[in-house]
């Protein structure tokens, strides 16, 4: 398994990143069954990592609530899938994590 972070962009709170997706650093990540991903806030706004694609909502998979700058969400993906996910504050920002 492996582990690797994602970072929210910076500024990535104003629209705009979405048009190259480059609100969550990197949009797409590969990961084998069983790794954890890490997303560390090194943007001045909270963010949330949500599971799931707008308009239809949070899947319920995983879900980092707020978190605010400086801080981190950790979530182990333990089946293999494609995991869509955005920021309930900033629903624009959107990425994905695929387990293989």
């Amino acid at each position: 398994s492996t582990s690797l972070t994602i970072t929210p962009a910076e500024g990535s709170g104003s629209m705009g990143c979405e048009l190259n997706n480059e609100c969550y650093l990197p949009y797409e990540v590969t990961v084998e069954v069983g790794s954890t991903v890490t997303w560390s806030n090194d943007d001045t706004a909270a963010h949330t990592v949500t599971g799931g694609v707008m308009p239809e909502g949070p899947s319920g998979v995983f879900d980092s609530g707020l978190f605010m700058a400086g801080s981190t969400y950790k979530f182990t993906f333990d089946e293999a899938g494609e995991y869509p996910y955005f920021c309930m504050v900033h629903p624009w920002m959107i990425g994905v994590v695929i387990v293989e």
